[in-house]
């Protein structure tokens, strides 16, 4: 579930369910979602890693690492820790 800073900036639009994939949410909703749904599906949940940059970003374990190094919200944190005290 790669986006884009503008495209996740859309509360409306509509995103998958990492855990249900008949479940359609809408971005403000996500977060919630996917708590409830964690709980639903424990086994599904057991196979995924969160991503530390955006806890929406629920990948394959065996995926987490090459999702680390190229997440798109990795370098909003990076740019944002390097620059200097205001």
């Amino acid at each position: 579930m790669e986006d884009t800073v503008e495209e996740s900036a859309d509360p409306n639009r509509l995103l998958p369910c990492p855990y249900d994939k008949s479940h359609k949410i809408m971005a403000r909703r996500f977060p919630s979602h996917l708590v409830k749904c964690r709980m639903n599906h424990p086994g599904i949940a057991a196979k995924l890693a969160t991503c530390p940059f955006n806890a929406r970003h629920l990948v394959p374990r065996d995926e987490f690492r090459k999702h680390i190094a190229n997440c798109v919200d990795k370098t909003c944190i990076e740019d944002f820790v390097g620059k200097p005290d205001m």
